[in-house]
């Protein structure tokens, strides 16, 4: 018989493996469970359902792809540079979890709307966040950019709207945004391929 101890992060950590090589969607409590070792009822004493496992894992991938990057602190961190690395981060987590965006159509229409909306917005604003974080530190922004017609707030939001575009749709780069990014943020001083 399996045990009936464990903790949250262990059963994370399985449940992320699990869904890596089955799926996200073939993610399931007794799956769970035999892949951890312990018995089904440890993980309901950190689950109540699948969707609340779901969520907690769709959350964790969302951290481990913008919070355990090695490159991070050694990456340029203009404006445009970090628009690609965010774009590069999400395709290496669809890499890794093919079915990511799947899982949240899964999770946003059954029980754990609620949390997954929570989460959603929480990484999204953590992730607008940065990139205007960027652009107000990126010396080669061009002083006469944001005239009162444009803000930064609204170039952010275009931004992240174009991101999300193309990673649903399967986009394998972001370059035409960037080098449209660099065009008007940075006019003569950098062409980006």
């Amino acid at each position: 018989m399996h045990p009936n101890v464990t903790s949250k992060e262990k059963l994370l950590l399985a449940a992320k493996e699990l869904a890596k090589t089955e799926g996200l969607s073939a993610l399931q409590m007794r799956s769970l469970a035999s892949a951890a070792g312990v018995a089904v009822g440890s993980v309901y004493n950190y689950f109540p359902n699948k969707n609340a496992l779901l969520t907690a894992v769709v959350a964790s991938i969302w951290f481990d792809m913008f919070h355990n990057d090695p490159e991070e602190n050694t990456r340029n961190t203009g404006f445009c540079d970090t628009v690609s690395h965010a774009f590069s981060q999400i395709q290496k987590g669809i890499a890794a979890y093919p079915d990511f965006f799947a899982a949240h159509r899964v999770i946003f229409n059954e029980g754990e709307k609620e949390n997954a909306l929570k989460l959603r917005e929480s990484t999204f604003s953590h992730m607008a966040k940065n990139l205007l974080s960027a652009l107000e530190a990126d010396p080669r922004v061009r002083p006469d950019v944001f005239d009162g017609s444009l803000t930064k707030t609204a170039l952010i939001s275009f931004t992240f709207t174009h991101l999300l575009a193309l990673w649903n749709s399967g986009a394998k780069d972001c370059d035409t945004l960037t080098t449209i990014l660099s065009k008007l943020l940075y006019g003569d001083q950098e062409v980006r391929p």
